[in-house]
Protein backbone atom coordinates (compact mmCIF):
# COMPACT_ATOMS: atom_id res chain seq x y z
CA UNK A 1 0.00 0.00 0.00
CA UNK A 2 2.27 2.95 -1.32
CA UNK A 3 2.03 6.15 0.24
CA UNK A 4 -0.88 4.79 2.53
CA UNK A 5 -0.08 5.98 6.04
CA UNK A 6 -2.48 3.46 7.48
CA UNK A 7 -1.77 -0.48 7.80
CA UNK A 8 -2.78 -2.93 5.65
CA UNK A 9 -5.14 -4.09 8.73
CA UNK A 10 -6.64 -0.64 9.30
CA UNK A 11 -6.91 -0.11 5.66
CA UNK A 12 -8.51 -3.75 4.68
CA UNK A 13 -12.04 -3.11 5.56
CA UNK A 14 -12.38 0.04 3.78
CA UNK A 15 -10.77 -1.84 0.49
CA UNK A 16 -13.26 -4.55 0.68
CA UNK A 17 -16.39 -2.04 1.36
CA UNK A 18 -15.42 -0.67 -2.19
CA UNK A 19 -14.98 -3.69 -3.59
CA UNK A 20 -17.96 -5.18 -2.63
CA UNK A 21 -19.77 -1.97 -3.49
CA UNK A 22 -18.26 -2.00 -7.26
CA UNK A 23 -19.60 -5.68 -7.68
CA UNK A 24 -22.79 -4.06 -6.10
CA UNK A 25 -25.77 -6.59 -6.38
CA UNK A 26 -24.66 -8.34 -9.18
CA UNK A 27 -24.70 -11.72 -9.66
CA UNK A 28 -23.91 -13.92 -12.70
CA UNK A 29 -27.28 -13.89 -14.13
CA UNK A 30 -29.77 -12.25 -13.97
CA UNK A 31 -32.15 -14.16 -11.38
CA UNK A 32 -31.73 -16.29 -8.60
CA UNK A 33 -29.38 -19.39 -10.01
CA UNK A 34 -30.00 -20.84 -6.41
CA UNK A 35 -33.21 -21.62 -7.74
CA UNK A 36 -32.07 -24.16 -10.37
CA UNK A 37 -30.42 -25.96 -8.40
CA UNK A 38 -31.70 -25.86 -4.48
CA UNK A 39 -28.91 -23.42 -3.32
CA UNK A 40 -26.26 -26.39 -3.61
CA UNK A 41 -23.31 -23.77 -3.09
CA UNK A 42 -24.77 -22.95 0.73
CA UNK A 43 -25.44 -26.31 1.67
CA UNK A 44 -21.57 -27.38 2.66
CA UNK A 45 -20.71 -28.63 6.26
CA UNK A 46 -18.77 -27.68 9.08
CA UNK A 47 -15.19 -28.76 7.30
CA UNK A 48 -16.83 -26.64 3.98
CA UNK A 49 -16.32 -22.92 3.75
CA UNK A 50 -15.22 -20.19 1.41
CA UNK A 51 -11.78 -18.97 0.97
CA UNK A 52 -10.83 -15.19 2.30
CA UNK A 53 -8.83 -13.33 0.27
CA UNK A 54 -5.96 -11.63 2.33
CA UNK A 55 -7.10 -9.48 5.53
CA UNK A 56 -10.41 -10.06 4.37
CA UNK A 57 -11.63 -11.54 7.56
CA UNK A 58 -11.30 -7.73 9.09
CA UNK A 59 -14.24 -6.66 6.91
CA UNK A 60 -16.30 -9.20 7.94
CA UNK A 61 -16.04 -8.66 11.46
CA UNK A 62 -19.90 -8.22 12.00
CA UNK A 63 -20.62 -10.83 9.89
CA UNK A 64 -21.63 -13.29 12.86
CA UNK A 65 -23.21 -15.50 10.77
CA UNK A 66 -19.33 -16.55 9.69
CA UNK A 67 -17.08 -18.96 11.52
CA UNK A 68 -14.19 -18.18 10.14
CA UNK A 69 -11.06 -21.02 10.47
CA UNK A 70 -7.70 -21.69 8.95
CA UNK A 71 -6.47 -24.13 6.61
CA UNK A 72 -3.81 -24.47 4.39
CA UNK A 73 -3.77 -23.91 0.32
CA UNK A 74 -0.32 -24.93 -0.90
CA UNK A 75 2.54 -23.64 1.27
CA UNK A 76 0.42 -20.88 2.69
CA UNK A 77 -2.34 -20.83 5.72
CA UNK A 78 -5.81 -18.90 4.63
CA UNK A 79 -8.52 -18.08 6.17
CA UNK A 80 -11.99 -19.71 5.18
CA UNK A 81 -15.56 -18.63 5.97
CA UNK A 82 -18.11 -21.49 7.29
CA UNK A 83 -21.71 -20.05 7.41
CA UNK A 84 -24.81 -22.25 8.28
CA UNK A 85 -26.36 -22.14 4.72
CA UNK A 86 -27.89 -18.99 5.48
CA UNK A 87 -26.69 -15.34 5.22
CA UNK A 88 -27.15 -12.22 5.31
CA UNK A 89 -26.13 -10.65 1.68
CA UNK A 90 -24.58 -8.01 2.49
CA UNK A 91 -22.21 -9.26 4.97
CA UNK A 92 -21.00 -12.21 2.44
CA UNK A 93 -17.70 -12.96 1.75
CA UNK A 94 -16.22 -12.13 -1.83
CA UNK A 95 -15.75 -15.31 -2.48
CA UNK A 96 -19.53 -16.08 -2.29
CA UNK A 97 -20.16 -12.95 -4.36
CA UNK A 98 -18.14 -14.05 -7.34
CA UNK A 99 -19.10 -17.82 -7.10
CA UNK A 100 -18.84 -19.92 -9.40
CA UNK A 101 -16.17 -17.88 -10.44
CA UNK A 102 -12.93 -17.17 -8.99
CA UNK A 103 -10.23 -14.63 -9.82
CA UNK A 104 -6.39 -15.14 -11.08
CA UNK A 105 -3.91 -13.24 -11.76
CA UNK A 106 -3.04 -13.35 -16.17
CA UNK A 107 -0.34 -11.79 -17.82
CA UNK A 108 -0.29 -8.72 -14.97
CA UNK A 109 -4.38 -8.57 -14.97
CA UNK A 110 -6.89 -9.87 -12.65
CA UNK A 111 -9.37 -12.18 -14.95
CA UNK A 112 -12.40 -13.89 -13.57
CA UNK A 113 -12.47 -17.47 -15.05
CA UNK A 114 -15.01 -20.65 -14.19
CA UNK A 115 -14.02 -22.10 -10.74
CA UNK A 116 -13.03 -25.90 -11.47
CA UNK A 117 -14.43 -26.59 -7.93
CA UNK A 118 -17.76 -25.93 -8.74
CA UNK A 119 -18.10 -27.99 -12.39
CA UNK A 120 -20.29 -30.93 -11.15
CA UNK A 121 -22.98 -28.85 -9.35
CA UNK A 122 -23.15 -25.61 -10.85
CA UNK A 123 -25.63 -25.55 -13.69
CA UNK A 124 -24.71 -22.20 -14.63
CA UNK A 125 -20.87 -23.68 -15.53
CA UNK A 126 -22.32 -25.69 -18.03
CA UNK A 127 -21.94 -24.69 -21.62
CA UNK A 128 -25.32 -24.27 -22.19
CA UNK A 129 -25.47 -22.10 -19.49
CA UNK A 130 -22.57 -19.44 -21.21
CA UNK A 131 -25.11 -17.44 -22.74
CA UNK A 132 -26.74 -16.23 -20.21
CA UNK A 133 -23.98 -15.06 -17.85
CA UNK A 134 -23.87 -11.36 -17.16
CA UNK A 135 -20.84 -9.84 -18.83
CA UNK A 136 -21.66 -6.94 -16.67
CA UNK A 137 -20.95 -9.46 -13.76
CA UNK A 138 -17.67 -10.16 -14.78
CA UNK A 139 -16.53 -7.24 -15.53
CA UNK A 140 -17.32 -5.73 -12.41
CA UNK A 141 -15.70 -8.79 -10.55
CA UNK A 142 -12.90 -8.49 -12.46
CA UNK A 143 -13.05 -4.53 -11.18
CA UNK A 144 -13.70 -5.23 -7.84
CA UNK A 145 -10.86 -7.40 -7.35
CA UNK A 146 -8.58 -4.99 -9.03
CA UNK A 147 -9.38 -2.62 -6.55
CA UNK A 148 -7.26 -5.09 -3.69
CA UNK A 149 -4.37 -5.45 -5.55
CA UNK A 150 -2.51 -2.61 -2.97
CA UNK A 151 -3.22 -4.65 -0.10
CA UNK A 152 -0.26 -6.28 0.91
CA UNK A 153 0.51 -10.00 -0.45
CA UNK A 154 -2.52 -9.69 -2.33
CA UNK A 155 -0.73 -10.23 -5.90
CA UNK A 156 1.01 -13.21 -4.21
CA UNK A 157 -2.34 -15.08 -2.76
CA UNK A 158 -3.91 -14.78 -6.32
CA UNK A 159 -0.84 -16.14 -8.06
CA UNK A 160 -1.26 -19.10 -5.27
CA UNK A 161 -4.58 -19.30 -5.83
CA UNK A 162 -4.98 -19.63 -9.39
CA UNK A 163 -2.08 -22.45 -9.58
CA UNK A 164 -4.65 -24.57 -6.49
CA UNK A 165 -7.39 -23.80 -9.31
CA UNK A 166 -5.19 -25.11 -11.70
CA UNK A 167 -4.46 -28.50 -9.79
CA UNK A 168 -8.60 -28.73 -10.07
CA UNK A 169 -8.69 -28.23 -13.24
CA UNK A 170 -6.90 -31.46 -13.61
CA UNK A 171 -9.38 -33.22 -12.27
CA UNK A 172 -12.66 -31.63 -13.77
CA UNK A 173 -11.46 -31.01 -17.09
CA UNK A 174 -12.52 -27.71 -19.15
CA UNK A 175 -15.79 -26.14 -17.85
CA UNK A 176 -18.00 -23.60 -20.23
Amino acid sequence: MTGCPMKAEEAAPFFYRRAYRLLGGRTPIPADCGRLCSSKCCQGGEEDGMILFPFEELALARAHFLTITRKRMGTRQVAFAVCPGRCDRALRPLSCRLYPFAPVLKEGRVRIVPDPRAAYFCPLLQKEAKPYLDKAFLSAAARAVESLRSLPGFDAFLLDYGHMLKEYEGFTGEIL
